[in-house]
């Protein structure tokens, strides 16, 4: 999912500012954007979402805002607005890769395991090195039982992120239900060690099977 680009520190001086921004300048996409991720930022949702519709009133096409909004969404729990505003995108944005990231991810949280599928492959073939998609697509292989093709995503993240905790929790649960249980433990005691708030219960199961 896009990250928010606006720091948390700079939130009290910034809003003020660019409320008075949107005024001046009631037409500028670009000051509607900036006042809605400030709003984003301070946990004003709401307002956030209103200046990002605003900005969108005044350039229906504009792939960024669309992205963002549709990570708000996402973030909100409004899945299927989520999934709307990132296909908008990409009609703006036919090969924007993270918009295709983005539904995965949607439907991942959606449990629809072939559509989540099939958009993390569409952002692969065009990002192939697309960390967040590796391990998504990796985690709905497993639950799709594509149990060999999950191991050698996890892996590939790993070996592109060695130092991300995430990665290394996602290729232990795939090789933990591939059946090799001992790599399953070496991951996942490299993710703790990465400070990756590894599950207990899982780490039970792990380390019952690798005993």
């Amino acid at each position: 999912m896009a990250q928010n680009p606006i720091k948390s520190g700079d939130i009290k001086q910034m809003i003020p500012d660019l409320e008075k921004e949107t005024r001046e300048n009631p037409n500028s996409v670009v000051a509607h954007h900036r006042l809605a991720l400030a709003y984003w930022r301070a946990n004003r949702l709401e307002d956030a979402i209103t200046s990002f519709q605003k900005a969108l009133d005044i350039d229906s096409t504009s792939y960024e805002v669309r992205i963002n909004l549709g990570t708000l969404f996402c973030q909100m729990g409004r899945l299927e607005d989520g999934i709307r505003e990132n296909r908008e995108a990409l009609r703006a944005h036919p090969g924007s890769a993270e918009a295709m990231a983005n539904i995965g991810s949607a439907y991942m949280q959606l449990g629809r395991w072939e559509d989540a599928a099939d958009f993390f492959e569409q952002a692969l073939e065009i990002k192939p090195d697309m960390v967040p998609a590796l391990i998504n697509l990796s985690s709905v292989l497993v639950e799709l039982d594509k149990l060999e093709r999950a191991v050698e995503l996890a892996q590939k993240a790993v070996s592109l992120s060695p130092r991300f905790g995430l990665a290394r929790n996602n290729l232990s649960v795939a090789c933990y239900f591939s059946g090799n249980y001992k790599k399953a433990k070496e991951e996942l005691e490299k993710a703790k060690g990465l400070g990756y708030p590894v599950h207990p219960d899982f780490e039970k199961q792990v380390n019952d099977k690798a005993a």
